[in-house]
Protein backbone atom coordinates (compact mmCIF):
# COMPACT_ATOMS: atom_id res chain seq x y z
CA UNK A 1 0.00 0.00 0.00
CA UNK A 2 1.35 3.57 -0.33
CA UNK A 3 1.13 6.33 2.63
CA UNK A 4 1.67 10.02 2.27
CA UNK A 5 3.32 11.72 4.74
CA UNK A 6 1.15 14.73 6.30
CA UNK A 7 4.03 17.13 6.26
CA UNK A 8 5.63 17.01 2.70
CA UNK A 9 3.25 14.90 1.18
CA UNK A 10 6.03 12.61 0.18
CA UNK A 11 4.77 8.94 -0.95
CA UNK A 12 6.09 5.67 0.08
CA UNK A 13 5.36 2.29 -0.36
CA UNK A 14 4.35 -0.16 2.96
CA UNK A 15 3.74 -3.51 3.24
CA UNK A 16 0.43 -3.55 4.82
CA UNK A 17 2.14 -6.72 6.98
CA UNK A 18 4.47 -4.58 8.58
CA UNK A 19 1.32 -2.22 9.48
CA UNK A 20 -0.53 -4.86 11.69
CA UNK A 21 -4.27 -4.94 12.89
CA UNK A 22 -3.40 -1.65 14.72
CA UNK A 23 -1.28 0.38 13.00
CA UNK A 24 2.02 1.83 13.43
CA UNK A 25 4.57 4.77 13.59
CA UNK A 26 6.11 5.14 10.49
CA UNK A 27 9.54 8.18 9.67
CA UNK A 28 8.83 10.14 6.81
CA UNK A 29 12.16 9.56 4.87
CA UNK A 30 12.55 12.49 3.28
CA UNK A 31 11.36 14.79 6.13
CA UNK A 32 11.89 12.97 9.14
CA UNK A 33 8.46 13.48 10.40
CA UNK A 34 6.66 10.67 12.04
CA UNK A 35 2.63 9.80 12.38
CA UNK A 36 0.25 6.41 13.24
CA UNK A 37 -0.07 5.02 10.28
CA UNK A 38 -3.00 2.70 9.78
CA UNK A 39 -3.19 -0.20 6.91
CA UNK A 40 -6.62 0.61 5.81
CA UNK A 41 -5.44 3.97 4.84
CA UNK A 42 -4.24 3.73 1.48
CA UNK A 43 -2.60 6.43 -1.25
CA UNK A 44 -3.04 6.43 -4.79
CA UNK A 45 -0.55 4.82 -6.79
CA UNK A 46 2.66 7.23 -7.19
CA UNK A 47 6.21 7.14 -7.75
CA UNK A 48 7.17 5.36 -4.06
CA UNK A 49 9.71 5.69 -1.94
CA UNK A 50 10.73 3.15 0.84
CA UNK A 51 9.83 4.30 3.96
CA UNK A 52 11.76 4.41 7.14
CA UNK A 53 10.93 2.87 10.14
CA UNK A 54 10.86 5.00 13.05
CA UNK A 55 14.28 5.33 14.83
CA UNK A 56 15.02 4.38 18.33
CA UNK A 57 14.50 7.34 20.75
CA UNK A 58 18.03 9.29 21.70
CA UNK A 59 19.60 8.40 24.94
CA UNK A 60 19.65 11.05 27.70
CA UNK A 61 21.82 13.50 27.63
CA UNK A 62 24.64 13.01 30.21
CA UNK A 63 25.62 15.84 32.59
CA UNK A 64 28.77 17.12 32.64
CA UNK A 65 30.24 17.60 36.11
CA UNK A 66 33.68 19.20 34.63
CA UNK A 67 32.28 22.82 35.37
CA UNK A 68 32.21 22.58 38.79
CA UNK A 69 35.24 20.70 39.29
CA UNK A 70 37.00 23.10 38.23
CA UNK A 71 35.07 25.93 40.20
CA UNK A 72 36.65 23.57 43.32
CA UNK A 73 40.08 23.46 42.03
CA UNK A 74 39.88 26.98 41.37
CA UNK A 75 39.24 27.37 45.02
CA UNK A 76 41.30 25.19 46.51
CA UNK A 77 44.19 27.04 44.58
CA UNK A 78 42.97 29.88 45.87
CA UNK A 79 43.22 28.62 49.26
CA UNK A 80 46.70 27.22 49.03
CA UNK A 81 47.79 31.10 47.30
CA UNK A 82 46.18 32.51 50.42
CA UNK A 83 48.50 30.55 53.18
CA UNK A 84 51.18 30.62 51.29
CA UNK A 85 51.13 34.25 51.75
CA UNK A 86 50.16 34.44 55.12
CA UNK A 87 53.12 31.87 55.96
CA UNK A 88 55.90 34.20 53.76
CA UNK A 89 53.91 37.82 56.10
CA UNK A 90 54.58 35.56 59.24
CA UNK A 91 58.63 34.49 57.88
CA UNK A 92 59.12 38.13 57.11
CA UNK A 93 57.72 39.67 60.47
CA UNK A 94 60.13 36.88 62.10
CA UNK A 95 63.10 38.33 60.22
CA UNK A 96 62.76 41.80 60.27
CA UNK A 97 61.16 42.14 64.00
CA UNK A 98 63.50 39.12 65.75
CA UNK A 99 65.24 42.01 67.86
CA UNK A 100 61.66 43.12 68.68
CA UNK A 101 60.26 39.97 69.40
CA UNK A 102 63.47 38.59 71.43
CA UNK A 103 63.32 42.01 73.47
CA UNK A 104 59.39 41.06 73.86
CA UNK A 105 60.07 37.16 74.81
CA UNK A 106 63.94 36.50 75.78
CA UNK A 107 63.63 32.48 75.29
CA UNK A 108 63.40 33.38 71.39
CA UNK A 109 66.74 34.33 71.65
CA UNK A 110 67.98 30.76 71.86
CA UNK A 111 65.95 29.74 68.95
CA UNK A 112 66.62 32.55 67.13
CA UNK A 113 70.73 31.72 67.84
CA UNK A 114 69.97 27.56 67.16
CA UNK A 115 68.93 28.78 63.46
CA UNK A 116 71.94 30.82 63.30
CA UNK A 117 70.05 34.27 62.73
CA UNK A 118 71.74 37.53 64.06
CA UNK A 119 69.98 38.87 66.73
CA UNK A 120 70.92 42.33 68.20
CA UNK A 121 71.26 42.21 71.94
CA UNK A 122 68.32 43.95 74.13
CA UNK A 123 68.85 46.16 76.29
CA UNK A 124 67.59 45.56 79.97
CA UNK A 125 64.12 44.89 80.28
CA UNK A 126 63.67 44.81 84.46
CA UNK A 127 65.53 46.16 87.05
CA UNK A 128 66.71 44.39 90.40
CA UNK A 129 66.85 46.09 93.85
CA UNK A 130 68.21 44.35 96.66
CA UNK A 131 67.87 45.37 99.94
CA UNK A 132 70.85 44.92 102.97
CA UNK A 133 70.60 40.86 104.53
CA UNK A 134 69.06 41.26 108.15
CA UNK A 135 69.63 38.34 110.56
CA UNK A 136 66.97 37.34 112.99
CA UNK A 137 66.43 34.36 115.47
CA UNK A 138 63.44 32.82 115.39
CA UNK A 139 62.53 29.63 117.85
CA UNK A 140 65.64 29.08 118.49
CA UNK A 141 67.07 29.03 114.78
CA UNK A 142 69.33 31.79 112.88
CA UNK A 143 67.43 33.52 109.88
CA UNK A 144 68.81 35.61 107.28
CA UNK A 145 65.90 37.64 105.65
CA UNK A 146 66.29 39.13 102.11
CA UNK A 147 64.30 41.57 100.13
CA UNK A 148 63.90 43.57 97.29
CA UNK A 149 62.19 44.75 94.17
CA UNK A 150 61.94 44.09 90.62
CA UNK A 151 60.69 46.76 88.20
CA UNK A 152 59.83 47.02 84.54
CA UNK A 153 61.66 49.93 82.71
CA UNK A 154 60.39 49.57 79.43
CA UNK A 155 56.98 50.37 77.14
CA UNK A 156 55.85 46.60 77.27
CA UNK A 157 54.64 44.11 79.44
CA UNK A 158 57.45 42.09 80.59
CA UNK A 159 57.93 38.55 82.24
CA UNK A 160 59.23 38.28 85.55
CA UNK A 161 61.81 35.38 85.81
CA UNK A 162 62.42 33.38 88.51
CA UNK A 163 65.37 34.54 91.45
CA UNK A 164 68.58 32.82 92.51
CA UNK A 165 69.76 33.44 95.70
CA UNK A 166 72.75 32.77 96.68
CA UNK A 167 75.22 32.17 99.72
CA UNK A 168 79.25 32.35 99.12
CA UNK A 169 82.38 32.57 101.12
CA UNK A 170 84.94 35.28 101.37
CA UNK A 171 86.69 33.46 98.51
CA UNK A 172 83.41 33.14 96.67
CA UNK A 173 82.60 29.19 97.09
CA UNK A 174 78.86 28.60 96.96
CA UNK A 175 78.04 27.33 100.52
CA UNK A 176 73.96 27.59 99.44
CA UNK A 177 71.94 28.29 96.61
CA UNK A 178 68.04 28.17 96.01
CA UNK A 179 65.62 29.34 93.80
CA UNK A 180 62.07 31.54 94.19
CA UNK A 181 59.47 33.35 92.63
CA UNK A 182 58.50 37.01 93.31
CA UNK A 183 54.58 37.60 93.77
CA UNK A 184 54.04 38.44 90.34
CA UNK A 185 55.34 36.46 87.14
CA UNK A 186 54.35 39.73 84.88
CA UNK A 187 54.64 43.52 84.77
CA UNK A 188 52.79 46.16 82.93
CA UNK A 189 55.21 48.91 82.00
CA UNK A 190 56.83 51.42 84.54
CA UNK A 191 55.21 48.20 87.17
CA UNK A 192 57.13 46.89 89.76
CA UNK A 193 56.93 43.78 92.67
CA UNK A 194 58.66 43.77 96.19
CA UNK A 195 59.95 40.23 97.11
CA UNK A 196 61.65 38.46 100.37
CA UNK A 197 63.20 35.44 101.13
CA UNK A 198 65.11 33.90 103.75
CA UNK A 199 67.37 30.99 104.57
CA UNK A 200 67.36 29.19 107.94
CA UNK A 201 70.57 28.16 109.95
CA UNK A 202 73.28 29.43 107.32
CA UNK A 203 76.51 28.28 107.42
CA UNK A 204 79.22 30.42 109.32
CA UNK A 205 81.41 30.79 106.78
CA UNK A 206 78.73 32.65 104.74
CA UNK A 207 79.90 36.25 103.68
CA UNK A 208 77.86 37.68 101.08
CA UNK A 209 74.22 36.48 100.38
CA UNK A 210 73.38 38.28 96.15
CA UNK A 211 70.11 37.99 94.32
CA UNK A 212 69.93 37.38 90.05
CA UNK A 213 67.16 36.34 87.68
CA UNK A 214 67.54 32.61 86.59
CA UNK A 215 67.85 32.95 82.34
CA UNK A 216 66.09 30.18 80.15
CA UNK A 217 68.93 27.13 80.00
CA UNK A 218 70.25 27.50 83.56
Amino acid sequence: MIVTCPACESRFAVEREQLGYDGRIVRCGKCGNCWHQMPEEEAPAAAPEPAEPPPPPPPPPRRRPAPAKSKARNSAGLGWLALLLVLVALLAGAWFGRDQIVAQFPQFETLYAALGIPVTAAGPTLELRVGEPRVTQRDGDSIILLSGSVTNITTRKQTVPKLRARLTDKDGEVLREWEFEAPRTELDAGAAVDFATETVNPPSEGQNLTITFVRDGE
